[in-house]
């Protein structure tokens, strides 16, 4: 409890000094990335969109036959339906019915897991995009990039002075230079 207090005492004591320290200093150099802007319009993420749309075609395309396989045993029943007795037909229908809800669950999964697999092309992106804006604020002697909506928040909060330079499209000419595609993990690989 008394760390506690001796502690408080101190922050107290520093904040009435940042005051006047604070009126010596020069203001932060702050700029601004727009993420949600750069992912829309980067070359990575449309050439990492059309590979998961892709890989999704590819994946519909490859299960179309066991759709038409069960539309054709559905139709087989309808016809069969007047020479079978009620008993075969339900069973026959009940396990129809469940093989369809299994390979429309199967389908969800393998689409599932095609997004997944983008995401996690996506996350190998950051460590990229991080090293790019270190290197572009450092070049620029910036001292605090954010991101365009946390840095409006605090714009609207008051904490912080609007005004901060948004270096967006030059992040994304560093990035379409340097990281123009990533491919998408192949089909069970370990996912980040």
């Amino acid at each position: 409890m008394k760390t506690l207090l001796r502690c408080t005492l101190v922050l107290i004591a520093l904040a009435g000094t940042f005051p006047a320290l604070a009126e010596t200093l020069p203001p932060p150099r702050i700029a601004v990335v727009d993420l949600e802007a750069l992912s829309q319009r980067s070359l990575v993420t449309h050439d990492l969109d059309k590979k998961v749309e892709a890989a999704k075609a590819a994946y519909r395309q490859n299960t179309r036959y066991r759709y038409e396989s069960l539309q054709e045993e559905l139709r087989a029943l309808r016809v069969d339906s007047a020479h079978i007795s009620a008993d075969d037909r339900q069973q026959r229908q009940a396990s129809l019915e469940q093989r369809i809800a299994q390979t429309a669950e199967d389908d969800k999964k393998g689409l599932e897991e095609i997004e997944a697999r983008g995401q996690a092309a996506m996350a190998t992106l950051q460590p990229k995009l991080q090293a790019i804006i270190k290197r572009v604020a450092s070049g620029m002697s910036l001292d605090l990039v954010l991101d365009k909506k946390a840095y409006d928040a605090l714009v609207s909060e008051k904490l912080a002075a609007p005004g901060a330079n948004d270096i967006t499209n030059l992040i994304q000419t560093f990035l379409n230079a340097e990281v123009p595609t990533v491919e998408l993990p192949a089909k069970g690989a370990p996912q980040q």
